[in-house]
C-alpha cells in the first residue's frame, strides 16, 4: 500500500471510494522481533501497522473510535479482498449541514418591546431551544 492507493472503504452501511493520501508513520517488526518506527515511508508492506490519511468522494457519517468505538472502525477491500482494517483517530468535518440559524450566531433578536438586544454568546451557559414552528433557536426561559 502507497501513496495514491485506491481501494473500496466499508464503514457502517456505506461502501465508497477511497485513496491512501499519506501515510504517515509505519510501525513494523524486524528481525529481532522489535517494533521499528518509521516516519513518512513511501509504502506500508503486509503486518504492518500504519496511521495514514484517507479521502473519500463524498463526505461519509463516522466518529473517532475513542468516543464511539462501534462507529469508528472500517475497512478497506480490494478486488474481493480484505487488505486493511483500523479505526478513526481523526477526521476533518465536512462542514455544517442544515438550513436553521447556528445556536450561539451573532443574528440579533427583537424584545417583546420592540427594542433589539444582541443574541446570547456562546461564553454563557444557556439551555437552547429550537423551535420547529419558526425555525428559531431561543433560550429555555424565553420558549
Amino acid at each position: 500500500m502507497s501513496k495514491g492507493y485506491q481501494c473500496i472503504l466499508h464503514i457502517h452501511t456505506v461502501a465508497d471510494e477511497a485513496t491512501i493520501k499519506e501515510i504517515l508513520v509505519s510501525y513494523e517488526k524486524n528481525e529481532k522481533g522489535e517494533i521499528v518506527e518509521k516516519q513518512k515511508p513511501q509504502f506500508a508492506k503486509s503486518f504492518n501497522r500504519i496511521i495514514c490519511r484517507i479521502q473519500t468522494r463524498i463526505p461519509i457519517p463516522l466518529e473517532k473510535s475513542d468516543t464511539m468505538p462501534q462507529l469508528g472502525r472500517f475497512t478497506l477491500r480490494d478486488e474481493g479482498r480484505t487488505i486493511a482494517v483500523g479505526k478513526v483517530l481523526k477526521y476533518k468535518p465536512a462542514g455544517t449541514v442544515g438550513t436553521g440559524p447556528a445556536a450561539g450566531s451573532k443574528k440579533e433578536e427583537t424584545k417583546a418591546d420592540g427594542g433589539v438586544k444582541p443574541a446570547a454568546s456562546q461564553s454563557t451557559k444557556q439551555d437552547l431551544v429550537f423551535d420547529l414552528d419558526t425555525g428559531e433557536t431561543v433560550t429555555k426561559e424565553e420558549y
